[in-house]
């Protein structure tokens, strides 16, 4: 299986569901604003069940069984592939490309990379040679440009990587400090 073209919000649902089988509205409620989630990313309840039926369709997922709800009808649960499970991590591993896709897409791996206790390292690492590779192209661009608005303009773009670097750096140093246990 080929990486499928996904848009985020559906990559975040069918990431959800590779870490175990649930209902939509659970993913739903990971999603909401001001969420795990959707503190970063948010995802609104329509939008996570359209997903859902969109990874149905691709065979991305499966339902797997019911239960009921709390007060309304049966929750169908879904459950991810074998082969969208796979996908999924390599998704995750896979540095972003775009520089105005770190904000949300790469925000979004490292919280589902933490959902999985899995590492950041590896993806990090990745993405600070993409960043270097964007960073450089800027600058040329930059240097070529024959008027002050338009060096301007790839100068703020460049600040823009100096700041995913940054935030690069902190997700470095917090991922080497031990786990704070509580209770």
């Amino acid at each position: 299986m080929g990486k499928p073209d996904l848009p985020l919000a559906e990559w975040i649902v069918l990431a959800l569901l590779a870490e175990r089988p649930t209902h939509g509205f659970a993913i739903a409620s990971l999603t909401a604003e001001g969420a795990e989630i959707g503190e970063f990313w948010y995802i609104s309840r329509p939008m996570v069940y359209r997903s859902i039926t969109r990874l149905v369709e691709r065979e991305l997922i499966t339902p797997v069984g019911s239960e009921e709800g709390n007060r309304g009808p049966q929750r169908m649960i879904y459950a991810a592939t074998r082969s969208a499970k796979t996908t999924v991590s390599r998704w995750l591993s896979e540095p972003v490309t775009e520089l105005f896709d770190v904000r949300a897409e790469l925000t979004c791996k490292l919280l589902l990379l933490q959902r999985r206790d899995s590492s950041p390292a590896r993806l990090v690492e990745r993405q600070r040679a993409v960043l270097d590779e964007i960073e450089e192209a800027l600058r040329a661009k930059e240097d070529a440009a024959g008027d002050h608005i338009t060096r301007a303009s790839y100068a703020w773009r460049q600040e823009h990587v100096h700041a995913a670097r940054r935030f690069l750096d902190a997700v470095d140093a917090d991922s080497t400090k031990p786990a704070v246990k509580t209770g």
